[in-house]
C-alpha cells in the first residue's frame, strides 16, 4: 500500500516547494525545518520496510504536512515520508504523533524524526502555528510504539547519521 501513495508523496514534495515563496510573502509557509531536537531514532532498514512497519502500527501518510528538511549546516536535505498516528481515530484525536523520515547516508537505514502536536484535522490553526508541540512527548511516543513491536532502533550522534560537518554544532546523543 505505501508504494502505491508514494506518487503523491512526490507531488506533496513538489507542490509544497512551489507554493513555499508566494506563501511566506504573506507570513506563510509550505516548508520548514525539521529541528535536531526532534531526532528520535535510526532503523537499520531503507525507508520503505520503515514506512510498511508505520503502516501495520497505524500510522498514515500524512500528504497535507508542510515539506521538511533537516536543521543542521548540510545540503538542504527533505523528508522522504511524513506520518502520521491519530491515538483516538483521526476524528476524536486532538493530537497526532507525527514523525518525519529522512533516507541515511547510504540509504540502507532511516533516521527518524517526531514530535507530538494537535491535530490538523481537529485543530488546524493551533497545528498550522505549531502550538504545544512536543519533541520529547514524540519521541518517548514513538521508541515505545516501536519497542512494543520489537522494532530495533539505535540512537545515533549526528555525525553518524549526517555527515562530521554536523559534530560541531549538535548536543550530546538522547539517552
Amino acid at each position: 500500500m505505501t508504494h502505491e501513495l508514494r506518487f503523491l508523496e512526490r507531488l506533496r514534495q513538489h507542490v509544497a516547494s512551489l507554493l513555499h515563496a508566494p506563501l511566506s510573502l504573506v507570513g506563510l509557509y509550505a516548508e520548514r525545518k525539521t529541528p535536531r531536537e526532534q531526532y528520535a531514532f535510526t532503523v537499520r532498514e531503507p525507508y520503505p520496510v520503515v514506512e510498511a512497519r508505520l503502516h501495520r502500527l497505524g500510522f498514515v501518510r500524512n500528504l497535507v504536512s508542510s515539506l521538511k528538511y533537516r536543521a543542521y549546516a548540510t545540503p538542504p536535505e527533505t523528508t522522504v515520508a511524513s506520518w502520521v498516528r491519530y491515538p483516538e481515530g483521526a476524528l476524536a484525536s486532538d493530537h497526532q504523533l507525527h514523525l518525519a523520515l529522512y533516507a541515511g547516508s547510504d540509504r540502507s537505514t532511516t533516521d527518524v524524526y517526531a514530535h507530538w502536536e494537535p491535530s490538523w484535522i481537529r485543530h488546524p490553526i493551533r497545528h498550522y502555528r505549531a502550538t504545544d508541540v512536543d519533541a520529547q512527548k514524540g519521541i518517548e511516543r514513538a521508541r515505545s510504539l516501536f519497542e512494543d513491536a520489537g522494532i530495533e532502533y539505535a540512537v545515533l550522534p549526528a555525525e553518524q547519521r549526517i555527515g562530521g560537518d554536523a559534530a560541531a554544532t549538535t548536543g550530546p546523543p538522547l539517552k
